[in-house]
């Protein structure tokens, strides 16, 4: 690794008998992710927009990702739109929609010694979309007070203007595919286009495991589908990705459903789910995957559940993951995790995620272990796998 790892314990004093693990922070796909972004940042900063769309546009051509499979072409973007959005921000908390309508100009200003390349309009694009979920917030659409609402359309119906004019398939680019999938509800009929604007994307982009976790989410009934197109769909995802993920695409997809919503549990098949758990882990066998199933498995879905039931099976695979996968903790990946009914975590909050995600992670391996630790065992990680001491 490159940097030297300590034991969790070092970090958070277990509730129960010593649970040690190897602590890896930062982590590889971290450490890439954080440079992706702040060179995207720091381009903005420089007003270099040329050597920003080309950088972005090269990665794009490449299908870049980081070591735990993430875009570098977005987390570029990302950074490249940063500044502006947490100004924007300030102005959403103070219900400033003009201001904040103003700080989303100064980017487009930014920009007008490019004015016709489409990478540079995609971060415009993004960063409406961006102005339109921060107005929006954790509420339906159709719930928003009036101000809100209309600062919403504002900025959706701008970015979905901005998508007509790009082509994904011409530009062979997956970012306005992307765009294409982010501004849905500015169609009076999203739900007759979210898997067509999703299968797009992912044809574009298959190697890119977010695509499908997001086209699971937005097939949930609280979105633009049904609990029955989640299942036709995560079963199609399988049959058009067969090479590159096995089973795996089904998970993915239901993964990003189950991730915000347990009601998809009543659709999901555990027997296809786990074998999609095996052959992802079998095809990218990297510590960051482990932690990411690990997670899953051990904190997002983890609750009080039937004997038999698609839960159960599911959690059981806490098990297998810890004894055959998971070596070291990749904090971050556990303090991101999300867990339905609780507020998501982001990097911007003050909180120190790596204290946090290695306190959830001992916590869900702990727990699983009850039993033995209680009884004063050890529970140790080694490079030959999981030992009880």
């Amino acid at each position: 690794m490159p940097n030297p790892t300590t034991p969790a314990t070092a970090e958070v004093a277990p509730l129960r008998p010593r649970v040690d693990i190897p602590v890896c922070d930062p982590a590889p796909d971290a450490k890439a992710q954080k440079k992706a972004f702040e060179r995207g940042q720091f381009l903005v900063r420089q007003d270099a927009c040329d050597t920003l769309a080309k950088e972005i546009r090269t990665a794009e051509e490449n299908r870049q990702l980081t070591p735990g499979l993430a875009s570098v072409t977005h987390i570029m973007a990302k950074g490249a739109r940063s500044d502006i959005l947490t100004a924007m921000h300030a102005m959403v908390s103070k219900a400033e929609p003009k201001k904040a309508q103003v700080i989303l100009a100064s980017l487009e200003a930014s920009f007008e010694d490019c004015p016709d390349d489409p990478t540079l309009a995609y971060i415009l694009a993004m960063a409406h979309v961006d102005l339109a979920q921060l107005w929006r917030g954790a509420s339906r659409v159709r719930d928003l007070a009036p101000q809100r609402r209309d600062a919403f359309d504002t900025h959706i119906q701008a970015a979905a203007a901005l998508a007509d004019r790009y082509d994904p398939f011409e530009l062979d680019s997956p970012l306005w595919a992307e765009v294409r999938c982010a501004v849905l509800e500015a169609d009076p009929r999203p739900a007759q286009r979210v898997s067509d604007d999703f299968e797009d994307l992912i044809d574009l982009d298959p190697t890119n495991p977010s695509h499908l976790l997001a086209l699971g989410r937005e097939l949930l009934p609280r979105n633009h589908g049904t609990l029955e197109l989640l299942d036709i769909q995560a079963r199609r995802q399988v049959a058009l990705l067969k090479d590159i993920w096995g089973t795996g695409a089904y998970t993915w997809v239901f993964m990003g459903a189950l991730q915000i919503d347990p009601s998809a549990f009543r659709r999901v098949e555990p027997e296809l789910f786990v074998e999609g758990m095996h052959d992802i882990l079998g095809r990218h066998p990297s510590q960051h995957m482990a932690n990411v199933m690990a997670a899953f498995s051990g904190l997002t879905i983890a609750a009080p559940s039937e004997d038999n039931s698609s839960r159960m099976r599911l959690m059981d695979c806490f098990s297998w993951i810890l004894q055959d996968h998971l070596r070291e903790l990749h904090p971050l990946i556990w303090a991101l995790a999300p867990v339905p009914g609780k507020p998501n975590m982001c990097l911007g909050d003050d909180v120190d995620l790596v204290k946090f995600g290695t306190t959830r992670a001992i916590g869900s391996i702990a727990q699983h272990f009850a039993p033995a630790l209680d009884a004063g065992r050890r529970l140790v990680f080694t490079p030959d796998g999981l030992q009880l001491r």
